[in-house]
């Protein structure tokens, strides 16, 4: 799941400079444009005042680059080309307006960039080394030495831990590459935190705070689909929290060592006193495609976790907000607790038929009967014909709930056929 990292790569070089303490003595015309020399001494500074709070060595060689808005947006165009080809963003967007998570007339690929358009603001690129600014960049004020530090934070991550490596994992399996996106984005964000306690004037951090509230009202974050949002702000706020709970264990050292021994699920990082002990239960379904006949094809299978569960769940409907500059709390977080693993597969047949099967487990058979009676009420309001059961299609599971959807009648008395029901 490379493409979680890669997500909010701009592409094309518009300006570049390596930041070290020398920086601020070169002359002018070699600073990249939209710099200047009090600009980078900033940059410089904060770089220098950020490597003793994470306690790594000091990454080198990092450049730092200005990219235009029309830039960004035609990197991302081209990382989306190569991580994600047409058919598995089709095949996941079926998927998602099956399951009600997307609307039937939306287009996966277009919210997508959309959401990646509102909220870039900045990435650090294992591959070059580069960290990456939206510009135009008129300051480098509070926010943006906020941006410098969680960013920089990834360039001594990457040093230390090899970000690339660490992220290689299997494309099918998403559940596992937020958790490992989580301890990222959840150790830099510490970083950027710490960073600003020990360097931020209160006065700095109050005008942070403003102009984020001030941002508020035009940020459309809340109008694009919970499954594209959620997943983001898991990463940067939970992913926060889980490495806060590892540092109360062995401060910074609890934190390396999970760099060494992942996160194995997003389970795990909303409730960190599972890790590193409580794995999920890896679940393999049969060949469903070849019992249904030969002319259905599998077209996507994917593990969705706790995390992506819960945004089913929720339905589309948000709660309150802790703080106004946060996001909105999904609801239904309970009926997804109680995770212990899961696997679902689309399902393509003959004259448009479809099918949904996503088999999963649950930690207690309380666990079980909260998520079978809260998925048949987010499923009364889906097309086709749906259901939940506690039947096991795989053998073995202690507390499965099997969720079943297709286009029609017809197709789900076919499927359940085929699944021996």
């Amino acid at each position: 799941m490379a493409s979680l990292r890669n997500a909010l790569a701009p592409a094309l070089l518009l300006a570049s400079l390596t930041v070290t303490p020398a920086l601020a003595q070169e002359d002018a015309a070699e600073l990249p444009e939209g710099f200047n020399k009090k600009m980078a001494a900033k940059v410089a500074e904060v770089i220098d005042q950020v490597r003793p709070v994470r306690g790594l060595p000091a990454a080198e060689g990092v450049t730092y680059e200005v990219l235009d808005s029309e830039a960004f947006l035609a990197e991302i165009q081209a990382i989306q080309a190569e991580d994600y080809p047409t058919e598995l963003i089709e095949a996941e967007e079926a998927l998602y307006k099956r399951l009600g998570l997307i609307g039937p007339n939306k287009d996966l690929e277009a919210l997508t960039l959309k959401l990646y358009d509102q909220q870039a603001l900045a990435r650090y690129e294992p591959e070059t080394r580069a960290f990456k600014f939206l510009g135009p960049v008129k300051k480098i004020g509070a926010t943006e030495s906020l941006i410098v530090a969680h960013e920089y934070g990834h360039a001594l991550q990457d040093q230390a831990f090899d970000l690339d490596a660490f992220y290689d994992v299997e494309p099918d399996v998403a559940d596992e590459a937020w958790a490992r996106a989580a301890l990222v984005e959840g150790d830099a964000t510490a970083v950027m935190y710490d960073w600003a306690a020990r360097e931020l004037k209160l006065s700095d951090l109050l005008s942070v705070s403003a102009e984020a509230l001030s941002q508020q009202d035009a940020n459309k974050l809340g109008r694009l689909p919970d499954i594209l949002t959620r997943p983001l702000e898991f990463a940067y706020i939970d992913g926060y929290a889980f490495v806060n709970a590892l540092r109360g264990r062995d401060d910074w050292a609890a934190v390396n060592a999970a760099f060494e021994k992942p996160p194995a699920s997003t389970e795990q990082i909303l409730h960190p006193e599972l890790y590193p002990n409580e794995l999920p239960v890896r679940i393999e379904l049969p060949d469903i495609a070849s019992a249904l006949g030969p002319d259905w094809v599998a077209s996507y299978e994917q593990t969705f976790g706790e995390m992506q569960t819960h945004v089913w769940l929720a339905d589309g409907k948000k709660g309150a907000s802790l703080f106004p500059a946060l996001p909105a709390q999904l609801p239904n977080a309970e009926a997804a607790a109680g995770w212990g693993g899961d696997r679902l597969i689309s399902l393509d047949g003959p004259e448009g038929a479809w099918a949904v099967v996503w088999q999963t487990d649950w930690d207690s058979k309380t666990d079980q009967q909260e998520f079978r009676s809260t998925a048949k009420k987010v499923m009364k309001d889906l097309p086709g014909a749906h259901s939940a059961s506690n039947a096991d299609v795989v053998g073995g599971l202690s507390s499965p709930v099997l969720v079943l959807v297709a286009d029609s009648d017809a197709t789900m008395g076919t499927l359940e056929d085929a699944l021996g029901l």
